[in-house]
């Protein structure tokens, strides 16, 4: 393993910083998810929320009500005690490290275990870890393999494979925990892994040459490193982002608006009270960090994304009775035939003669004998005995063949485009892991059916053309729908996916979502402070076709009519008035004038020698914009 310390730019924000930040900064609104006790790491996916716990080896899974289950137990640890047990679950994109989606992973000191069946097995053996506070991630975006990321207290870095192979990464020297792979996206640090050090109130990142680099980010008693999606998924249609406060055994959950804009960027959560910071990338610039939340009294210990990389379990089908076949009966008749004949008489003669002569002197005349036959007929029968028909029924039964429906998976793509204009959606349809061709796949943008496509030989169904009328800017995280009714071979099946619906290219003179003249945008307007002046704040946004939006519905975040927010007042060097107030009625709220939104902001109720930083929240991100006053 090498280490190589390089320079950087330091992300800080002192103790004393905090403090002087006033006003709200960024309109986070968690709320109690559910309560348990005696646990740690946490992990979420859209179908699956698991956590670990501190005192015993038990792997617990939450349902969508917050009620909690066993899962499974982890073997004992080598050394007795409590001990630190995160999970991860592996995404998609991980089966191409030989990974198989949606299997668990926990950590325990050296130890790696796949979770299965409702049981644990040694999955991979990390040398030299410490006994606590393994961290655990898989490589979403490719830096790395997709391989997993496991982090260890003493400050080892590694990756596992698919067959549970380690490979050193680098050795910090430091104290590790709650590690991330940022998005290529995320300046010159994209594409690494960044870690959390409570000990030292740091952020490192390791690149995957071994290179590190300390102190990237500053922030006190730093538990975890997350990234905030692109288009954040939930879990069980509630919240997107979750932490455990570990003192009050409380998860809260934040919703998917709480980061609208703020994709691609991280979040750092820290388990000393300081609250959740936020760090972003502007193109050019890092920004932060930046106070995003602070629960009042949170020892943050596990937080976690909904991951929408881990797609949701299939249901297992329930079977459909199948009809027994009713036998139909074919009679077969053998007959055996015995004849009794008619009795036949044969007769037999038998003739008896019987002779008497008498002699007489005289000539008398004698008669002559006569001989009488007398015939007696002996009448013999033979009878032979009687004919019996005897038929033998034989049931054969000849079921009808019940074709096999073979399971099917409707994996939907998340889909993005310009208010008033049209959105392309696509939906992969499979069975038992090959491409099912040629079916009808019906699809829906916020339920309201838009057309359908037919599978190509992939398994790949392409809507073109959706169009958007109707829908708001925003991040819909079910927004597009997709379904296959089921056929005579395959199950019926459907899936949802984020929807992302932005502001378009203006086509005039003024750039949509900056903030306008007279306010510079690169933050260099120094107003003077006076009684009856206003600095006219002012702003535009376009649809797909590049005309401004007339409609508060589609522009602010709670339609009409918007509002200014105070992020940060920061006292210090203010430099002399560049600019000229305008004497005009403060408003409450923006009004449409033109082709822009403005809104005259009144200086008297600024404090000179302070700079201030204002955010416009719109349907969709917002705009910040700068100001001092002297």
């Amino acid at each position: 393993m090498k280490t190589k310390i390089t320079l950087r730019t330091k992300i800080t924000l002192t103790i004393a910083g905090l403090l002087a930040l006033t006003g709200i900064f960024y309109a986070a609104n968690p709320t109690q998810f559910t309560s348990v006790t005696n646990s740690v790491g946490i992990t979420s996916a859209p179908g699956t929320f698991l956590v670990t716990e501190y005192c015993s080896q038990n792997l617990d899974k939450l349902d969508c009500l917050g009620n909690l289950s066993f899962l499974a137990a982890i073997p004992d640890p080598p050394v007795s005690g409590c001990a630190e047990k995160y999970a991860a679950i592996a995404p998609s994109m991980s089966t191409s490290a030989g990974f198989t989606v949606r299997d668990i992973f926990v950590t325990q000191g050296t130890a790696v275990y796949k979770v299965a069946g409702g049981s644990a097995g040694t999955f991979a053996t990390i040398p030299g870890c410490a006994d606590d506070h393994t961290g655990i991630t898989f490589d979403h975006v490719g830096t790395f393999g997709y391989n997993m990321i496991v982090t260890c207290q003493n400050g080892g870095v590694w990756q596992v494979d698919g067959n549970g192979n380690p490979t050193p990464i680098a050795d910090t020297g430091t104290y590790l925990e709650g590690p991330a792979v940022v998005p290529l996206s995320f300046g010159p640090l994209g594409g690494q892994i960044l870690a959390a050090d409570e000990n030292n109130g740091q952020v490192i990142a390791i690149a995957s040459d071994g290179t590190v680099t300390y102190h990237v980010v500053d922030w006190y008693g730093a538990e975890g490193v997350t990234v905030i999606p692109s288009a954040p998924c939930t879990f069980c249609s509630g919240g997107s982002f979750f932490l455990l406060a570990e003192n009050s055994g409380t998860i809260y959950q934040y919703p998917p608006t709480d980061f609208t804009g703020l994709g691609g960027n991280i979040l750092v959560t820290s388990e000393y009270g300081a609250g959740t910071a936020l760090i972003t990338f502007d193109g050019t610039n890092y920004n932060g960090p930046t106070f995003f939340d602070n629960i009042p009294g949170a020892l943050v210990e596990g937080s976690s994304f909904a991951d929408c990389d881990v797609p949701e379990p299939t249901p297992t089908p329930t079977p459909t009775p199948e009809e027994s076949p009713t036998p139909t009966a074919t009679a077969t008749a053998t007959a055996t035939a015995t004849f009794t004949p008619t009795a036949t008489a044969t007769a037999t003669f038998t003739p008896t003669a019987t002779a008497t002569a008498t002699a007489t002197a005289t000539a008398t005349f004698t008669p002559t004998a006569t001989a009488t036959a007398t015939f007696t007929p002996t009448a013999t029968a033979t009878a032979t005995a009687t004919a019996t028909a005897t038929a033998t029924a034989t049931a054969t039964a000849t079921p009808t063949p019940t074709p096999t429906i073979s399971p099917t998976t409707l994996t939907v793509a998340p889909a993005s485009g310009t208010y008033g204009g049209t959105v392309n959606l696509s939906a992969t349809l499979t069975s038992s892991g090959s491409p099912v061709s040629g079916k009808t796949i019906n699809f829906t943008l916020n339920g309201n059916p838009v057309g359908s496509a037919t599978t190509n030989g992939s398994g790949v169904a392409t809507k073109t053309g959706a169009s958007l009328s109707g829908i708001l800017p925003g991040t819909y995280p079910s927004g597009v729908g997709a379904s296959f009714a089921g056929d005579s071979f395959y199950s019926a099946s459907s899936g949802t996916a984020s929807l992302t619906v932005t502001y378009g290219t203006c086509i005039g003179t003024d750039p949509g979502g900056v903030i306008l003249p007279p306010i510079n945008a690169d933050g260099s307007s120094v107003y003077k402070r006076q009684g009856g002046s206003t600095i006219p704040v002012k702003f535009t946004v376009c649809d797909a076709n590049g005309n401004p939006i007339s409609d508060p519905n589609a522009v602010f975040l709670n339609g009409c009519c918007g509002s200014i927010t105070v992020l940060t007042r920061m006292r210090g060097t203010v430099n002399n008035v560049n600019e000229s107030g305008i004497n005009d009625i403060p408003d409450v709220a923006f009004h449409l004038v033109g082709n822009h939104w403005q809104f005259n902001l009144v200086t008297t109720n600024l404090d000179a020698g302070y700079t201030y930083t204002f955010q416009i929240n719109l349907k969709y991100g917002n705009i910040q914009f700068t100001v001092a006053v002297k």
